[in-house]
C-alpha cells in the first residue's frame, strides 16, 4: 500500500500534466470501448432483424396475373404441419381533418390478411387485440394520425366511404412500413392491415388474393413443405412458389467496410493517448534525475526506480481505464442508436459488452505500459557521476533507422489494397516526422521573425530547444487531421459518384409503382401535363442457385424499344438497345455487385428457378447500375416473361418536361390515378436517402477522430506546460530585463500555433496521399471515385487544427505570463 500512496504523491506533484494524461487514457479507452461495442452489437442483431423483417415466412406462393383464387388458400390451410396466411391489398385515401394535407399525402395501402395472429404475421401487440376484426396500425402510424385504441378511421374508396375501428396498435414492422410524419407522406404512403374479407368486399374482389405466405412449423421438414407444395402447384398453372431468401450480405453488403473505418477511428484515441504517456513520462524522468540520483546513493536499485515508475504508470492507467470504462458505455449506446438509425434497423437487442469490455481493459492497461517502456528503461540507466556533473547526454544516431524504417513503411501503404493501409502509413509519417518537423521549423522561422519579431524568434528557438518532443507532440495532432482529410474528402467524393450513376441509371424523372399495371395506363401517363415520355417495365424476385445457396435475385424485363430512353444501367460500351436487341431467351446480364457475388466470368452460367424448373442462363455482360440499391440483373423483357411466367407489370418510368418541377409532376399523376399508386420515387430522393446515410456513416467516423484531435490537443497542453515548468527561471529573467506579459503570452501562443500549423499542414498533405492511395481500391455499392480534394473541406479542416493549437495554447500562455516573478527567480 506504501508504493501505492508514494507512486500517488508523485504523480500530485504535476496536478494538471498528470490530469490531462488521464484524460487522454480515459478518451481512448472510451472511444475503444464503444466502438467494439457498438459493433459486436450491430454484427448480431442485423441478421436477425433482417430475418424477423423479411424473412418471417418461409415460402410465397404468387400469381402469374395480379390475383388469384382464394381457392389455393383453402387447399392448403387444412395442413397441420405448416402455417399459412392468404394476404390481398388495395389502395385507399385516408379521410381526415389533418389541415394542410394534399390528396398525394392521403394513400394509404391496406393489407387483408387470412389471420393477423400467426407467426407469418408477426406482429407485437403494443395494445389491443388482433382477433377482434379491425384495423392494425403501427405505433409510428397512431402517433402521426393521433389514433388511439377504438377509434374509428374511414377510408375513400371507389364503392364509397368505408369505416373501421382501429382494434390494435403493434411496433413498427416491415409489414407495415409507413412514414413517420405527414411530410414524408409525400414519398411513401400508410399500411394498414385488416382482416381479409375487408379488402375483398371493399375493393370488389370476392373470393381473390394477391399471395398466400407459408411457414413451416419446424424449420427441419423444410424440404417435406416445399414438395408439397411444389405438387399443388404443378396442378395450377396460374401460380408459382418462391422460398423467400434473405440475402444478408447484399443488404448490409458495405457494413464491413464502415465497421473497419470505425476501428481504426476508434482505436486512433488510445494510440494517440500512447504519444502523450511516452512525452510526458519522457519529461518526468528527465526532470528527476536528481531524485533517482539521490535514491541511488542511499541504496535503491536500479529495478526499485523503475518499479517506482512503473506503479505511478499503472495507477494512472488503472484510474484513466476505470474512467473511460464508463464514458465508454455511454458512448457506445449512442454509437448504437445512430448505427441502427441510419440503417433503419428497429431492435431492442441488449448490448455486447464482453469483447469490448475486454480489450478496453486491455489496452488502457497495456497501451500505457508499452508506451512507458522506454522512459522506464531510462530510469534504471541514471548515473549518479553524469548527474552530478550535469553532463548532457549525447544525441544517438540510431534515430536515423527509425527515419529509414518510417520511409519503407510509407512506400508499402502503396502496395496495401485495403483500408488497412491506414496503419503503417500511419506508423510511418511517426517516425519520419522530426525530420518533417525540423523542415518546417526551418520554413517557419523567416515568418516568424519578421511578422513577430522578438516573441516569434523566442517560440522558434524553443520549438528547436526541444524538436524531439514538441515533434512528437505534433505528430498527434498530425495523425488526426490526417485521418479527419481523408474521411471528408471520401464522404464528398462518393457522394458526387452516387448522385452521378444514379441520375444515369436511374430511367428517367420517375418511377411509380402500381399495384399492377392496366393496359390504358401508360397511355393516360403519357398523357398527363408535365410528362413528355413513360414506360413500364417488369421487375422480378428470381431464386438464384448459386454453389447449392439459394439467393434471391431481382431481375428487370427490359424492352430494346425504350431502352436507351429510359436507361436503367451504364453498359461499359456500345448501346442500351442493341445490348437487350442482342440478348438470347437464355442470356442475362448482371450488374457489378451481384456479377461479384457471383464470382465468375463472362461466357459462365448461373442457374436461375424458372416455370420450367431450374434452367442456366449465360452471362454475357456486366454493367452499372442503383437500380434497387446497385443488386440487379436485366433480360430482354419477351424472354422475361416466357422464362417466368409473370404477365402483369408493376413500374412505370416517366420523363418529364423540362420546365415541370418533380413535386408537381407527382401531384399531376397522382391527379390521374389517385390511390392505385403505392410509390413514387425519383433519382433527386435516393440520392437524398443514400446520400443522408452515407454521410451520417462518415459523421460518425469524423466523430470518433475528433476525440481523437482532442487528445492531440491535451499533448499539446501537456508540452507547453512542460517547457513552461523547464523554463520558469528563464522567463523570469527576462520579465526582469523588460519582457512584457504579453510577450510572454505571445511567445507561448505562438510555439502551440507552430506546433499545430505543422501538424495540420503536413497532416493533411498525408490526408491528401491517403486520399489518392484508397482512391484505386475504396469501394460503396461497387462504386469507387476518383481522386479529388475539395478546397472548401481542406480550408475548414485547416482552420479546424489551428483553432485546436490555439485552444490548446492558451491556458499554458496564461500560467507562464502569470507566474510570480519572486517565486520564479527561486525556482529549482
Amino acid at each position: 500500500m506504501k508504493h501505492w500512496r508514494i507512486a500517488w504523491s508523485n504523480l500530485m506533484r504535476r496536478k494538471m500534466r498528470t490530469f490531462l494524461t488521464m484524460i487522454s487514457i480515459m478518451i481512448g479507452v472510451a472511444s475503444t470501448f464503444g466502438v467494439i461495442a457498438a459493433v459486436d452489437t450491430a454484427e448480431k442483431a442485423f441478421p436477425i432483424y433482417l430475418k424477423e423483417a423479411f424473412g418471417k415466412a418461409d415460402f410465397n406462393i404468387a400469381g402469374t396475373d395480379a390475383y388469384f383464387s382464394e381457392d389455393v388458400h383453402k387447399q392448403i390451410s387444412s395442413r397441420e404441419d405448416y402455417t399459412s396466411v392468404a394476404m390481398l391489398k388495395g389502395n385507399t385515401k385516408l379521410i381526415t381533418e389533418e389541415k394542410g394535407v394534399s390528396a398525394i399525402q392521403k394513400r394509404v395501402v391496406l393489407t387483408g390478411y387470412s389471420q393477423l395472429d400467426t407467426p407469418v404475421t408477426g406482429f407485437n401487440v403494443i395494445e389491443g387485440d388482433l382477433k377482434a376484426d379491425g384495423a392494425v396500425i403501427t405505433d409510428r402510424t397512431a402517433k402521426a394520425w393521433g389514433a388511439e385504441l377504438g377509434d374509428t378511421i374511414s377510408f375513400d374508396t371507389d364503392n364509397g366511404v368505408k369505416k373501421i375501428q382501429v382494434s390494435a396498435i403493434v411496433r413498427y414492422t416491415k409489414e407495415l412500413m409507413g412514414p413517420s410524419s405527414w411530410n414524408m407522406a409525400k414519398y411513401h404512403h400508410w399500411a394498414v392491415a385488416v382482416p381479409l374479407p375487408v379488402v375483398q368486399n371493399w375493393f370488389d374482389l370476392n373470393g381473390k388474393v394477391q399471395a398466400v405466405q407459408v411457414k413451416a412449423d419446424n424449420p427441419d421438414q423444410l424440404k417435406t413443405v416445399e414438395q408439397e407444395l411444389d405438387h399443388l402447384i404443378k396442378n395450377n398453372p396460374e401460380i408459382y412458389l418462391q422460398p423467400i431468401i434473405v440475402n444478408f450480405d447484399t443488404v448490409f453488403k458495405d457494413l464491413n467496410t464502415f465497421f473497419l473505418a470505425l476501428y481504426i477511428a476508434g482505436f486512433l484515441g488510445i494510440s494517440l493517448s500512447a504519444f502523450i504517456i511516452f512525452n510526458s513520462l519522457y519529461v518526468s524522468i528527465k526532470e528527476r534525475k536528481n531524485e533517482f540520483a539521490v535514491l541511488k546513493t542511499i541504496g535503491y536499485t536500479s529495478g526499485q526506480l523503475q518499479g517506482m515508475v512503473l506503479t505511478e504508470v499503472i495507477l494512472l492507467a488503472l484510474i484513466g481505464t476505470v474512467a473511460g470504462l464508463i464514458v465508454g458505455y455511454g458512448l457506445a449506446l449512442g454509437l448504437k442508436a445512430l448505427i441502427f438509425m441510419l440503417y433503419g434497423v428497429q431492435s431492442s437487442s441488449d448490448m455486447l459488452l464482453t469483447t469490448g469490455l475486454s480489450v478496453s481493459i486491455i489496452a488502457g492497461l497495456f497501451v500505457p505500459i508499452v508506451a512507458s517502456w522506454y522512459p522506464i528503461q531510462k530510469v534504471g540507466k541514471v548515473s549518479v557521476i553524469e548527474v552530478l556533473k550535469e553532463n548532457k547526454a549525447k544525441a544517438s544516431r540510431k534515430n536515423k533507422w527509425f527515419g529509414m524504417i518510417g520511409v519503407v513503411l510509407i512506400l508499402s501503404s502503396f502496395f496495401i489494397h485495403h483500408l488497412i493501409l491506414v496503419l503503417p502509413l500511419m506508423i510511418g509519417i511517426a517516425l519520419i516526422f522530426p525530420y518533417l518537423f525540423k523542415l518546417f521549423s526551418v520554413l517557419l522561422k523567416g515568418f516568424y521573425r519578421l511578422a513577430f519579431k522578438f516573441s516569434g524568434d523566442m517560440a522558434i528557438r524553443n520549438l528547436n530547444r526541444n524538436i524531439g518532443r514538441t515533434s512528437t507532440t505534433s505528430v498527434i495532432l498530425c495523425l488526426g487531421i490526417a485521418m479527419i482529410v481523408l474521411m471528408s474528402s471520401l464522404n464528398s467524393a462518393i457522394l458526387q459518384s452516387y448522385e452521378r450513376v444514379i441520375h444515369h441509371s436511374y430511367g428517367g424523372n420517375l418511377d411509380i409503382m402500381f399495384h399492377h399495371i392496366e393496359e390504358e395506363d401508360l397511355d393516360i401517363i403519357r398523357n398527363t401535363e408535365g410528362v413528355k415520355d413513360a414506360a413500364t417495365y417488369s421487375l422480378q424476385g428470381i431464386v438464384w442457385n448459386l454453389d447449392g445457396e439459394k439467393r434471391m435475385l431481382p431481375i428487370f424485363g427490359v424492352g430494346a424499344d425504350w431502352i436507351d430512353r429510359f436507361p436503367l444501367f451504364t453498359p461499359s460500351e456500345g448501346s442500351h438497345s442493341k445490348l437487350i436487341q442482342n440478348l438470347k431467351s437464355d442470356e442475362i446480364i448482371l450488374d457489378e455487385i451481384s456479377f461479384g457475388v457471383w464470382g465468375g466470368k463472362i461466357g459462365e452460367t448461373i442457374t436461375l428457378d424458372t416455370l420450367e424448373g431450374e434452367k442456366t442462363f449465360k452471362v454475357v455482360n456486366v454493367v452499372t447500375t442503383m437500380k434497387n440499391s446497385g443488386y440487379s440483373a436485366f433480360m430482354n423483357e419477351e424472354h422475361f416473361k416466357k422464362n417466368f411466367g409473370v404477365k402483369y407489370e408493376r413500374n412505370a418510368l416517366v420523363i418529364k418536361d423540362e420546365q415541370m418541377s418533380p413535386l408537381q409532376l407527382r401531384e399531376n399523376i397522382y391527379d390521374q390515378f389517385g390511390e392505385r399508386i403505392e410509390e413514387m420515387w425519383g433519382p433527386e430522393d435516393w440520392v437524398s436517402m443514400i446520400g443522408s446515410t452515407i454521410t451520417g456513416s462518415f459523421s460518425i467516423i469524423n466523430a470518433l477522430v475528433v476525440l481523437g484531435i482532442i487528445v492531440s490537443g491535451i499533448g499539446i497542453t501537456n508540452t507547453l506546460l512542460i517547457n513552461i515548468m523547464e523554463r520558469v527561471r528563464e522567463i523570469a529573467m527576462m520579465r526582469a530585463v523588460g519582457v512584457t506579459r504579453s510577450q510572454i503570452i505571445r511567445m507561448i501562443l505562438l510555439e502551440g500555433f507552430g506546433i499545430g500549423l505543422a501538424a495540420t499542414v503536413i497532416g493533411m498533405l498525408f490526408g491528401i496521399l491517403l486520399i489518392y492511395i484508397t482512391s484505386g481500391f475504396v469501394e460503396v455499392n461497387s462504386l469507387t471515385f476518383e481522386f479529388g480534394v475539395s478546397p472548401l473541406i481542406m480550408l475548414i479542416i485547416f482552420l479546424f487544427g489551428i483553432v485546436i493549437s490555439l485552444i490548446s495554447s492558451f491556458t499554458p500562455s496564461r500560467r507562464a505570463a502569470k507566474t510570480p516573478l519572486n517565486e520564479a527567480l527561486r525556482y529549482e
